[in-house]
């Protein structure tokens, strides 16, 4: 695999670079307050400035921290949490999701403006604009352009993997005609007419992103920043892709490039991606970990690409500890009596709950659902299963497992039966990101899965009543406003 190295250099905000954010947050401010406007309809006005250097355009992938952010309500969606009616009760003021909660048909009624899809499409613009116009800029070596558009393009492929992971029927579950979401490659606003992009399309067009992304991006990053897209964890974005659309094989063979190039990463910048260790971490009220956070870009060695949530629903607001998840007695029942330090570092039992003080909750931290090693390990793990290597998916599985168990409990799992040890990898996957919503996706993806299908629980009890997952609710509905200026469109069911 070749890539072209290329080190990029944090530039001076100079006064255009200031009118050009300032460009793009009212492009922003614009685009929150169209209500009634279409909701691609984001284009800046004629007062704002043009981009002119290479600098702007570089300037409108950051402030990294503003961006690229997942659906929260898919961390509530999962079968490894649990709301009491006391904590139901207590979420009046975000319908949405406790409706997400108890698998409701509509999360997003006429009255509610859903602020992930129109952020998201909002920063489909501003990907679209750099990718469609960065390579004019006169006087600049085009290898230097040809970095920011790949940065463009593989942040445009991640943003539409967080739309069609949400409102879009799961990829193995769809047909050929089955409608996913607008794919939106050029930034034309007098098209006046969007169609919904068949599902299969829609991710299709996200890989075809990425390979061209990789194809010019440094292997590693060139600033001190894991937001930063890059080779290596540009390889892992795609892998991810493929692992949820099941390709498992695809996915394995870029989850072997990520580690091949992985052996060459340099520590430019003082840091490095592994599996911490959790035997060294020291717990402390509200901060579970004694782990990096998430809000220093450069310490946490289990990140390789940071995707956050807009809001993070593990806290009472983005950088509080306030507890807002409940843990499911189908995660806790996953867990051994004792020696798994996750349950030390990530769960507690503090008798916070009004209705169930002894019900164990997620202590709050940040949730990243891009690419992390965690997240690395058990998918390779999971794809050598699949394609019964037992010897390698143990190797990585038990590598995962040594950094989370005490000395004294932990011990080397065996067995010849790709089965059994693909059942031990699905159930590590849901200690691991406990509400974080890669339970979600697993849901979404293991539907049908032999293995993995077992693992689903369906159903949740609350105030008395029993609320059942079906296949539908694997998918969340268009928000109602976006449809009444789409008619044309067909609604998920």
């Amino acid at each position: 695999m070749r890539y072209n190295t290329i080190i990029n250099k944090w530039s001076i905000l100079t006064e255009q670079c200031h009118k050009t954010f300032i460009c793009l947050v009212s492009v922003v401010v614009m685009f929150f307050s169209a209500g009634c406007d279409d909701f691609l309809d984001v284009a800046p006005s004629s007062s704002v400035s043009i981009p002119t250097f290479i600098e702007d355009y570089e300037n409108m992938l950051y402030p990294f921290y503003l961006k690229y952010n997942a659906n929260p309500i898919l961390a509530v969606m999962g079968d490894d949490v649990y709301w009491s009616k006391s904590f139901y009760n207590s979420w009046s003021g975000n319908e949405q999701f406790r409706r997400a909660y108890l698998w409701s048909d509509e999360i997003y009624d006429q009255t509610m403006s859903n602020t992930h899809w129109n952020q998201q499409y909002g920063m489909i613009y501003t990907f679209n604009k750099i990718v469609d116009e960065v390579r004019n800029v006169p006087n600049e070596a085009m290898g230097n352009l040809l970095v920011i558009e790949a940065e463009a393009r593989a942040y445009r492929a991640l943003t539409y993997f967080n739309l069609v992971s949400v409102y879009a029927k799961p990829y193995a579950l769809a047909n050929e005609s089955d409608p996913g979401i607008p794919v939106i490659q050029k930034n034309d606003v007098t098209e006046t007419k969007r169609e919904r992009t068949p599902v299969r399309e829609v991710y299709n067009f996200i890989i075809r992103d990425l390979d061209s992304a990789i194809k010019y991006l440094p292997p590693h990053p060139t600033k001190a920043s894991r937001y930063q897209a890059a080779g290596l964890n540009v390889i892992g974005l795609k892998a991810k892709v493929l692992y949820h659309m099941n390709e498992y094989g695809r996915a394995l063979t870029e989850l072997e490039n990520f580690f091949e190039l992985l052996a060459t990463t340099t520590s430019r910048f003082n840091y490095s991606y592994a599996l911490f260790n959790y035997q060294n971490a020291t717990p402390t009220p509200y901060d579970p970990s004694g782990l990096p956070s998430v809000y220093d870009p450069v310490a946490d060695v289990e990140d390789v690409m940071i995707n956050e949530y807009m809001f993070d629903p593990t806290k009472g607001s983005l950088y509080t500890g306030s507890i807002a998840v409940l843990a499911s007695n189908h995660l806790m029942s996953l867990f051994p009596a004792d020696g798994d330090r996750r349950k030390e570092l990530m769960l507690s039992k503090t008798g916070t709950d009004a209705d169930e003080p002894d019900r164990v909750i997620k202590e709050g931290h940040y949730s990243n659902t891009g690419i992390s090693m965690p997240d690395i390990y058990l998918m390779i793990a999971e794809c050598y299963a699949r394609s019964n290597r037992t010897t390698e998916a143990l190797k990585y599985l038990n590598e995962l497992r040594e950094n989370r168990l005490t000395p004294a409990t932990y011990t080397e799992l065996s067995s010849s039966d790709s089965q059994v040890i693909l059942r031990w990898v699905l159930e590590e996957r849901i200690k691991e990101f406990v509400a974080t919503g890669h339970r979600w996706l697993d849901m979404r993806r293991l539907w049908n899965d032999p293995v993995g299908s077992a693992l689903i629980e369906k159903t949740r009890t609350f105030d008395g009543k029993t609320y059942t997952l079906t296949e539908n609710r694997l998918t969340v509905r268009i928000p109602e406003y976006v449809m009444e200026f789409n008619p044309g469109w067909e609604q998920n069911p």
